[in-house]
């Protein structure tokens, strides 16, 4: 077989590798992986990606982004676990129908620009099929880098990546198999129904939705499977409601012919801060039909932009919203 093959011609068997991939990362290192995937973006548009001294792909980060002002220790600590890490794939070799498993680490060498925020990061060439998407019916996820990078938790990350996946499927429902999602995931034993609910999805949940990104979700755990042996039907899957700012949502009773753009994401805001309740409707008309309309909505966009750069806490824009609604438009929200 012909050494030199044009990585191009790689056909993965796996859809979404990074989003349904099976791997355990933490929040940083989760957030390394995605600005490697924004440096490598290039090479999918222009063909062209940077090479070290050496002829290896390489990229450089802003500590800053990926741990937060001042962590660069911690930053380079994550990535030296990464090293660790594997990666791995099955495609077809170009021209045969031979079937290759690549397993691999996806980092090879970092380099440490001192008195600097920055990082140089030398990657294994094989890695990049895992990071990027190639071939027919190869699928890739389209998501917000900030709002990304933002989400604390590890698995809240992995979340919303699933929801911009997943986000197009007809009537915006998704369901995951449970026995799927632990594999992903990699959860042990300990991980129950009632595990998974509790501190992954609800937590999720509650951040997805409590940020204001632009794709947000409900669930329940269904039987979709149910065994034949006379005894209460547990839970096989996991469905995913996913709604975007691109649609509107019955749940939240909004009508995309009167609130749209900033209008749009004022009220998710309010529905963050009070649920989707006819208060939140109230507010709502009351602030559109105000003389003061257009500054408020600027304070409500100023608040999301420093939620999203981590300057206030969701708790803290939540505060913010009750007092505004509270003091200037006469409501009297606990």
């Amino acid at each position: 077989m012909d050494d030199k093959i044009d990585i191009k011609q790689i056909m993965l068997l796996q859809t979404d590798n990074m989003t349904f991939g099976q791997y355990e990362v933490t929040p940083i290192e989760h957030n390394i992986l995605t600005l490697i995937n924004e440096q490598l973006q290039g090479y999918m548009t222009n063909k062209t990606i940077n090479r070290d001294l050496f002829g290896m792909p390489y990229v450089e980060i802003n500590c800053d982004e990926a741990g937060g002002p001042r962590h660069k220790a911690l930053v380079l600590k994550n990535i030296k676990s990464l090293e660790k890490k594997e990666f791995g794939y099955r495609w077809t070799y170009p021209g045969t129908d031979q079937k290759v498993s690549t397993k691999g680490e996806i980092i090879i060498t970092c380099h440490d620009y001192e008195k600097t925020n920055r990082v140089g990061i030398s990657l294994n060439p094989w890695a990049i099929p895992f990071l990027l998407y190639y071939g027919k019916g190869v699928g890739g996820t389209w998501y917000n880098k900030q709002l990304a990078l933002s989400l604390r938790g590890d698995k809240a990350k992995r979340i919303y990546m699933i929801l911009c996946s997943k986000c197009t499927t007809k009537g915006g429902v998704f369901d995951y198999s449970i026995k799927r999602f632990k594999e992903d995931f990699k959860l042990g034993p300990s991980y129950t129904n009632t595990v998974i609910k509790n501190r992954i999805l609800e937590k999720a949940k509650e951040e997805i939705n409590g940020i204001v990104a632009d794709v947000w979700f409900e669930y329940e755990l269904i039987t979709k499977y149910p065994l034949n042996n006379k005894r209460k039907p547990m839970a096989d899957t996991i469905r995913f409601y996913i709604h975007t700012s691109r649609q509107s949502s019955e749940k939240h009773r909004l009508s995309t012919k009167n609130k749209k753009g900033k209008d749009f994401e004022m009220y998710r805001m309010i529905i963050t801060t009070v649920g989707a309740t006819q208060l939140a409707d109230n507010i709502f008309n009351k602030i559109i039909n105000s003389d003061r309309r257009d500054e408020i909505i600027d304070r409500f966009n100023f608040w999301h932009k420093q939620l999203i750069t981590g300057e206030i806490t969701a708790q803290h824009m939540k505060n913010k919203i009750k007092k505004l609604v509270n003091d200037d438009f006469g409501f009297n929200i606990e």
